[in-house]
């Protein structure tokens, strides 16, 4: 068959069109396959995508196993973040640089965490705690893999969180205390949780007073381990002598005070003026009586700040038990950290 000029250059067409067919109906599979830009014959290389879609180009794949997108997290609380690698033969790559970090809710930078290699191809980081203010809203989890011959990869993972227990109660009631360090990060208490856990009571009156129960325990063979703090706010004066405060300090104990055996009085009540962040104060130090245990172990301290906020007529009692004195400083800790509703917020 003799070819002429016009048949060549038809054939030609023919061949450029049945290439240009496959490259767009096969999508970016086929042209990951596809050679240099540089080779292709002008006609072809006008039509390769100029924009490469996140992830397409990378040398492997990496999970991040934990936290799940379903994941719900609060301000304060602790978080690890654990992640996956495998190369394009989905073969697990060990010692890989993994890095994690943790963008807020904002869009800054929290935390950038190093993963220690677990092998396998698992990677994982430290606990980091979120912070107690403004953690409510959408966090961008982020991971990052380089390996040998500069192999690198990148995954992310949206989570939500919500408000810390510090802020709900700010919320609803004004005051704040970091609640979520209540037991003394890196103390263990925390791990009460295992056989007992986080416990929390609103008690409100129709005139505006209250308390808040924030107790962590854990049950054990012979009764109860505990550390409570409660905050009680009621319209009533500062108290004029030791007598009155101790008088005021067995009224909330016969009212809350959680653990106390009801019906049981305070004993050894001793008071004495204070100050509590630069305002005048009564403390109250006593003993109270465990209704979970047997009467020969109930014994157990118990301590009050009494004190009134600025621009305020409420006076507020903050009212820490526990069965262990150890506790009894972690608990203080935390009183340091309450600070009064604002005066006039409106």
């Amino acid at each position: 068959m003799i070819m002429t000029t016009d048949n060549v250059m038809w054939q030609r067409i023919v061949s450029y069109l049945l290439l240009f067919f496959l490259i767009t109906g096969c999508g970016g599979a086929l042209a990951e396959t596809l050679p240099e830009a540089s080779s292709i014959p002008s006609t072809v290389a006008s039509i390769t995508p100029t924009a490469t879609p996140r992830g397409l180009h990378q040398e492997g794949l990496l999970r991040i196993t934990s936290p799940l997108e379903s994941t719900q997290v609060l301000g304060g609380e602790n978080l690890r973040i654990a992640l996956y690698l495998v190369d394009h033969d989905n073969l697990p790559v060990e010692g890989s640089a993994v890095q994690a970090e943790l963008w807020t809710p904002s869009g800054e930078l929290f935390a950038s965490l190093p993963c220690i290699d677990k092998g396998a191809g698992r990677y994982l980081t430290e606990y980091v705690s979120l912070p107690l203010r403004g953690a409510g809203g959408t966090w961008l989890v982020v991971g990052k893999a380089t390996w040998k011959d500069g192999k690198q990869v990148e995954t992310e993972r949206t989570i939500q969180a919500g408000h810390s227990i510090s802020e709900m109660y700010q919320n609803r009631y004004g005051f704040w205390i970091e609640h979520p360090h209540i037991f003394g990060l890196g103390t263990g208490f925390y791990n009460l949780a295992g056989s007992g856990g986080l416990h929390f009571e609103d008690w409100l009156y129709e005139d505006g007073s209250g308390y808040v129960i924030l107790d962590n325990y854990r049950y054990n063979a012979i009764g109860i381990t505990f550390a409570t703090l409660e905050i009680h706010w009621q319209h009533a004066e500062f108290p004029i002598n030791g007598t009155t405060v101790i008088a005021h300090a067995q009224d909330l104990a016969g009212s809350g005070l959680h653990h106390q055996e009801p019906g049981t009085l305070l004993t050894k009540l001793a008071a004495q003026t204070v100050t509590f962040q630069g305002r005048s104060a009564w403390q109250v130090v006593g003993l109270g009586q465990e209704y979970y245990v047997s009467k020969a172990a109930a014994e157990y301290p118990v301590e009050f700040m009494i004190f009134q906020c600025p621009g305020s007529d409420w006076l507020w009692s903050l009212v820490m038990a526990t069965d262990r004195e150890a506790y009894m400083n972690h608990l203080r800790a935390v009183q340091q950290t309450f600070e009064c509703p604002p005066v006039n917020p409106n």
